[in-house]
């Protein structure tokens, strides 16, 4: 398994710990984390962890910061995250188990690295064991739904319109496609325009503008506040931000201290 690793200033010596933590478990490590991985960069820190797990770049993340709990109200705002906040192992384990949680949050300045090694050994060696649930959309019509979704961002995608192609009334689909996903039809789609933007911004090829009209937004403004509440910054904000160059982190002479 392939895991996503990062960190700020204030868990760099705890991330490097990590790191043979995860390779001693025979798993591969891709760390996120760049010379800038301050406390202000969080967004950024959060978004390209889960961006890899959205993307299938690995499978589940792992961060260690101050703005812990920030970080993991972040993470939950990304499609196909379920991130949280543990300090115990039985929450670690059992986020897993339970919940099939991919990501990992841990407060630096709360955990030892001793415990921030037991909690990572946990989680990446806990699998998902899937309970009795309701019945929600048969896989066939869910997968035509999100497929017609994700080639139609850039036109209207009306409630009706996805439940006539499950073959179901609108209520019904409402209510089977949130037990499905874990998100009402418009959040979902929200969620996917957002997260194409995104794809977009990075690319750097055209302009806000474009890219917001590019993803079913009425203009530039609306698509700025949008992608505000579920990223946390606008998208000027996140294109200078995915600019950056990922590189090795280097750590300064004087450990910082947590305020």
């Amino acid at each position: 398994m392939r895991i996503g690793l990062g960190s700020d200033e204030i868990g760099f010596e705890c991330k490097q710990r990590l790191r043979a933590t995860v390779s001693g478990h025979g798993h591969a490590i891709d760390d996120v984390s760049t010379p800038d991985s301050s406390r202000s960069d969080i967004h950024g820190l959060v978004d390209r962890l889960a961006s890899g797990i959205y993307s299938g770049r690995f499978e589940r993340g792992v961060l260690v910061c101050a703005s812990a709990i920030g970080a993991s109200v972040v993470a939950n705002k990304q499609p196909g995250v379920r991130a949280a906040l543990c300090h115990d192992l039985y929450s670690a384990r059992h986020g897993v188990q339970d919940d099939d949680m991919n990501f990992l949050v841990m407060g630096a300045c709360v955990v030892t690295q001793d415990m921030a090694s037991e909690l990572t050994a946990a989680f990446i060696e806990t699998s998902f064991i899937p309970q009795e649930r309701g019945f929600g959309i048969p896989k066939r019509r869910l997968a035509r739904v999100v497929e017609h979704i994700r080639n139609n961002l850039d036109k209207p995608l009306a409630v009706s319109a996805l439940s006539r192609l499950a073959e179901m009334s609108q209520s019904h689909f409402s209510k089977l496609f949130k037990l499905s996903t874990g998100l009402a039809p418009h959040q979902f789609v929200l969620q996917e325009r957002i997260s194409r933007a995104k794809a977009l911004l990075r690319q750097g090829n055209e302009t806000i503008v474009d890219v917001a009209l590019g993803v079913g937004f009425e203009n530039q403004a609306h698509f700025t506040t949008v992608f505000g509440n579920l990223v946390g910054m606008t998208p000027r904000q996140f294109q200078h931000s995915s600019d950056e160059l990922i590189g090795m982190y280097q750590p300064s002479l004087e450990p910082a201290q947590c305020l």
